[in-house]
């Protein structure tokens, strides 16, 4: 047979290649076979789409880029690709594909953001060009937890930026102070702008409508709002809708709060030991009698979205939070709405928002928690005996001043508070021509509060000592009905516009703001039942000449007109200089009109030098002019006081007389503040690192103030004058570090750091002191412990220094000499209530959709009065109160309770105020929930202080009683406030 192979291999090897061949054009075929599209939106932290963000597939040439929307598609290769998105500004994402066919993204911005627009008065401006100090806040840095007014958000955020609220009353309002006290009336609270209104409420809006808070701490960025910049300015951004599918969030939270901190004070066991006082046979726990762990929640649920012309968005909140102290607490009910629309080619955008709020609270006595400390804790909470039971409501009392069983405060006593808040604002821009707007206004902002109280007849309750117990007047009660209400006009006119390497910006507007203020009140008792007590003309006091009506009324207007220039040569050098020439009708006839200037300067360094490592270094420097307004309407006009009762004159007439109250004065003018601030902005390594620095020195000038007058020839013994100075200076320090940006655990670490001084430089008044404040009822009345002198620091504790007990138990004072002695004559400065300096530090951790937060605030170096220690730390006042027990306690003293230094102790503390873990849930692409969010948190989990009190916080005023506040006598810690509370919340964050 003959085989001829050389037939046979040729084939074969043509077979091969012809396999081959195929299989090599077959693999392309596949890989087109596996291709799929994937599409998305990129968003920023607060929702906004993030246009022209680079998407790139991992390892290959394959991207594309987001729309104006933040939308995307793009096609990729198999379910192994991994996709990278990145922009300028924000922190780069790797994110797998896998199965998914939409992804959606949310970029966080980086720490270095140049780009980021920052709310300044009237209008916005870029991060870079920003030349005062401005300090942006955003809803991802907001305080967590249990957060139920907007000043929570920000507390320790801001440097420089003091916000308090020692104990745990969920009624009670924040001290917010920026940069130390800049005058000696009330008005000490920053002005707070919402969405463009000027002095809206702060608690108008609810915290989670909120998207950022901007606060303009410098004369030059608070110049542009006149009159009332002086103590600085917080910015408010609530959110608004988007363009595109409509979005529904609901978020929900539930609390447990509990005491923390009290005030140390013997047991039963220790009470009986010390053998002073009388042992009625009870194991009394006060605290736990009167306090509860306190369930709170609350629910947030938002609708928002729109078209390319029309955004919306809507929030309804509900809040109902319990108080630690039994019977005490508040319901909350928030609405809002904003709506957008743009038309004629999107030059005229309209914009529409309201904001109602309705709360209704119990508000409860803080007195019950002095009676806690105090009370007999051998004594029983009930009684029916009639040497116990004095009033015949079944509780056990006492007859001692200020001393009343706490239980029976709060189960007895009522005390409530209905507030209404409307906020109605629209506006209209038109864009004339390109870069050239026109801008209106209107605004108006109603608030009501409907306050009430009611002793009953059996109640032993004495509040404020005035002699107006229910058991002392048969019952009695109180209603008060206050309504303040203003409305704001404001047209704007502004111009930008691009010249080569120049970018100039120009403003020019008029300002009218009106405000209205009036409320009544009556009190009276002598009621035939408790049931009556919701009718006042049950009440006999008002037939037989007893009950009281008190009423008032006042206006007040405002009219400003203002311009601002802003220059940007080449992103690299930045000028701003304003001007505001405002009137208000609350200043004398001779200077009722006021001018406000402000300039400021700001060189970025990098960009003349082109230093390593340093991505921008700005130097800016700004010179400002604000006002502040007085207290209240009238000051400068002649007040007159009805003098007595109506007296008969015959024939039915009757006649009132009246004397002068208050000398006018028509040269009365603004208290005006000069400021100066040299600051510096950097970020560093790649925008891993960004801070700024600031120091400030002001002068406050013509500051105005109530002073004693002779008499003649002056008519009435006081007037209010332009009389003094007040200077301050200070630092601040903030700092943001991304310690780990890249990967799957992300660490961002950051702190702020703040230091002021407040000096009272001069007061032309005929007086060593002003502003003092004494130690209290009972006894206590005449001992002062506060003052402020001309040319010392704000903030003076007064009295003689403590140099021990000698041999028979007396208290020894120094001499003045360093020798001692019993006599308390020899007074001097024993302490400062105001910190050197106040701190806040923050860490986030992120490990895949675990995020981990805390926060730590600090202040340090002032002092508190523990006005429970001066007045029942003493083994004598056993024999009616029980003992405030601390490590300064001394069984050995047997001389009367007598204030020193003794009593002032070192503050300084440091609290973890909040620490949140969450974890973001994985779902489903395309599914109903788009994203899942739980978390847990904690606040005041610890305090590291020295301090022997409950609750070390900075009092920035002395609350003397409920009516007033003064800002004279800071650092005394009031026997009136509510302990320290510490609390968990559960929440949830859900959008569909």
């Amino acid at each position: 047979m003959n085989n001829d192979y050389s037939k046979v291999i040729p084939c074969k090897m043509t077979l091969q290649f012809l396999q081959i061949t195929i299989l090599v054009l077959l693999i392309p075929l596949s890989a087109v076979f596996a291709q799929r599209r994937v599409t998305g939106t990129v968003t920023g932290s607060d929702n906004a789409p993030v246009p022209g963000v680079t998407i790139q597939v991992k390892g290959q040439t394959i991207g594309t880029a987001t729309d104006a929307s933040g939308k995307y598609a793009l096609t990729i290769p198999g379910n192994d690709a991994v996709l990278i998105f990145s922009a300028i500004g924000f922190t780069s994402q790797e994110i797998p594909v896998g199965d998914r066919n939409n992804i959606n993204v949310t970029l966080a911005e980086t720490v270095g953001n140049l780009s980021e627009v920052v709310v300044v008065g009237y209008g916005t401006q870029k991060r870079r060009e920003v030349t005062s100090a401005v300090t942006t806040v955003k809803a991802e840095e907001f305080n967590k937890g249990n957060v139920s007014n907007v000043s929570q958000l920000l507390q320790g955020k801001v440097a420089g930026l003091s916000i308090a609220s020692p104990g745990g009353d969920p009624n009670r309002g924040f001290s917010i102070r920026l940069r130390g006290l800049s005058t000696l009336g009330a008005n000490t609270q920053p002005l707070v702008v919402i969405d463009g209104q000027i002095g809206a409420d702060l608690n108008t809006v609810d915290p989670n409508d909120i998207a950022s808070i901007d606060v303009l701490k410098d004369g030059s960025a608070a110049a542009i709002y006149g009159t009332r910049g002086s103590q600085g300015v917080i910015i408010i951004t609530t959110k608004s809708g988007k363009p595109g599918t409509t979005r529904i969030s609901y978020s929900t939270q539930g609390s447990a709060e509990s005491i923390y901190r009290d005030t140390p004070h013997m047991t039963a066991a220790e009470f009986r030991a010390l053998g002073k006082g009388t042992d009625y046979g009870a194991n009394t726990d006060w605290y736990k009698e009167i306090s509860r762990t306190a369930l709170s929640h609350n629910h947030n649920v938002s609708l928002s979205g729109g078209t390319e012309s029309t955004t919306y968005n809507a929030s309804l909140t509900y809040r109902q939070q319990e108080g630690i102290a039994i019977h005490t607490g508040y319901r909350q009910l928030n609405g809002r709405m904003n709506v957008t629309q743009r038309a004629l080619k999107d030059r005229l955008v309209l914009n529409l928002s309201l904001t109602t709020s309705r709360r209704d609270a119990d508000t409860g006595y803080a007195e019950a928690f002095k009676y806690a400390t105090i009370y007999n804790p051998t004594a029983p909470v009930y009684s029916t005996d009639p040497q116990f039971d004095l009033t015949g409501g079944g509780f056990y009392e006492a007859n001692f001043i200020d001393y009343v069983n706490p239980v029976a405060v709060l189960k007895q006593n009522t005390r409530t508070g209905e507030t209404k808040r409307i906020n109605f604002a629209g506006s209209a821009q038109y864009e004339i021509i390109d870069g050239l707007k026109f801008l209106v206004r209107y605004a108006q902002q109603t608030t009501s509060i409907y306050a009430t109280a009611y002793l009953p007849k059996e109640a032993f309750f004495d509040r404020n000592f005035l002699n107006v117990s229910g058991f002392q007047r048969n019952g009695y009660a109180y209603k008060g009905d206050f309504e303040e209400f203003n409305q704001l006009y404001e047209n704007t006119l502004s111009y930008d516009r691009e010249i080569q390497s120049f970018n100039l910006s120009l403003l020019g507007g008029y300002s009218y703001q009106q405000f209205k203020n009036q409320g009544e009140s009556a009190a009276g008792g002598n009621f035939l039942t408790n049931f009556v007590s919701d009718d006042l003309s049950a009440a006999l006091d008002f037939r037989d000449g007893r009950g009281t009506i008190t009423s008032y009324k006042n206006a007040s207007k405002l009219v400003a007109f203002f311009g601002r220039v802003n220059l940007n040569y080449n992103d690299m050098a930045f000028l701003s200089a304003s001007v505001r020439r405002e009137g208000s009708t609350q200043f004398g006839e001779n200077n009722k009109w006021g001018t406000f200037p402000a300039v400021s300067a700001g060189l970025d360094l990098n960009k003349v030098f082109s230093i390593p490592q340093v991505d921008n270094l700005k130097v800016r420097a700004s010179y400002g002019i604000t006002g502040s307004l007085p207290i209240r309407p009238y000051l400068s006009l002649d007040i007159l006081n009805l003098s007595g009762d109506p007296y008969y004159t015959g024939n039915g007439n009757y006649l009132s007389t009246s004397n002068p109250l208050r000398n006018p004065n028509p040269n009365l003018k603004w208290e005006s503040k000069n400021e100066l601030d040299i600051g510096l902005d950097f970020t560093l390594f790649n925008n891993r690192v960004t801070g700024t620095f600031d120091y400030y020195n002001r002068t406050t000038k013509d500051l105005i103030f109530l002073t004693n007058v002779p008499v003649p020839p002056n008519q009435a013994t006081q007037t209010y004058l332009n009389v003094g100075e007040l200077k301050s200076n200070g630092v601040e320090l903030a700092l943001t570090y991304e310690v780990l940006r890249d990967g799957d655990f992300t660490w961002t670490t950051g702190a702020n750091f703040s230091s002021y001084n407040v000096k009272l430089n001069e007061l032309n008044v005929d007086a060593d002191y002003v502003g003092a404040t004494n130690l209290g009822t009972p006894g206590q009345e005449n001992t002062q412990i506060t003052r402020a002198v001309a040319g010392e620091d704000i903030g003076i504790l007064w009295g003689p220094v403590y140099m021990g007990v000698d041999a028979d138990g007396k208290y020894q004072f120094d001499d003045g000499e360093g020798k001692p002695t019993h006599s308390t004559d020899y007074k001097t400065k024993i302490g400062n209530g105001l910190p050197d300096f106040e701190f806040g530090f923050t860490n986030t951790f992120r490990y895949k959709r675990f995020d981990l937060n805390f926060f730590l605030r600090g202040a340090i170096g002032h002092d508190l009065i523990n006005t429970y220690r001066a007045f029942y730390e003493n083994p004598n006042v056993a024999t009616s109160y029980n003992i405030v027990k601390t490590k300064y306690f001394n069984p050995n003293v047997t001389d009367g309770q007598i204030f020193s230094s003794l009593f002032v102790e070192k503050a300084s503390f440091a609290k973890l105020d909040n620490a949140t873990l969450g974890y973001n849930f994985k779902l489903p692409p395309n599914g109903l929930v788009k994203s899942l969010r739980a978390y847990l948190s904690g606040q005041n989990l610890f305090v590291i202080t020295g301090y022997t009190g409950a609750d070390p916080e900075v009092r920035y005023a002395d609350p003397n009683d409920d009516r007033s506040l003064n800002p004279l006598a800071p650092g005394v810690d009031r026997r009136e406030t509510w302990i320290l509370s510490r609390t968990f919340t559960l929440g949830l964050n859900v959008e569909f």
